[in-house]
């Protein structure tokens, strides 16, 4: 089991090994679908509407190029974040945070995991990643800030480049990287 702990008493482990070997069960990400549907979290994380039902959250979370994490503090469901995109030692990253944990709890992930996400090596002593990067609308201004604060250098804006499925349109969105060795 692939797990790794932030400050704080953060700890995150990851959904599904590259072997396949799952190591939380439906349960879990039911628990966590839970937390983020009574908070209103659900049209927020999944804007594009790809994500509206407990079993699309599944279909999403068992996509073998979707990385998933599920965070835990004191044995409650802190936060999530997923992997996609791979490139040459870069990915987009997608994180979210459990309601009982916004303000010190968010920004502690956010740095933990992004610093987590850059200095994470291979067997061979390789570093995994040299560029992180995260796409978030506009309209979403505490979601910037908190990238902002976590670590994240803001480096364009994307015209139209996120769909609000809630309001059937596009948006623009902020592009922001993280590099290692900045």
């Amino acid at each position: 089991m692939y797990g790794f702990e932030l400050e704080g008493g953060f700890t995150f482990y990851k959904y599904r090994d590259f072997d396949g070997t799952k190591n939380l069960t439906e349960g879990h990400l039911k628990w966590f679908w839970d937390v983020m549907e009574k908070a209103g979290q659900i049209p927020i994380v999944f804007y594009d509407g790809s994500v509206e039902c407990f079993d699309d959250f599944k279909r999403l979370v068992n996509v073998e190029d979707q990385h998933f994490f599920f965070g835990f503090k004191n044995e409650k469901p802190s936060g999530i974040f997923w992997l996609n995109g791979f490139a040459q030692y870069s990915c987009f990253v997608h994180l979210a945070i459990m309601p009982e944990f916004f303000g010190k709890g968010t920004l502690m992930m956010g740095k933990g995991v992004l610093r987590h996400l850059l200095t994470a090596r291979d067997v061979s002593g390789r570093y995994i990643l040299d560029c992180v990067k995260g796409l978030i609308p506009v309209i979403n201004p505490l979601a910037c800030s908190m990238a902002e604060k976590s670590g994240f250098s803001k480096v364009g804006i994307l015209p139209q480049s996120a769909y609000l499925a809630a309001e059937d349109k596009s948006v623009d969105s902020a592009i922001f990287c993280a590099v290692r060795n900045s």
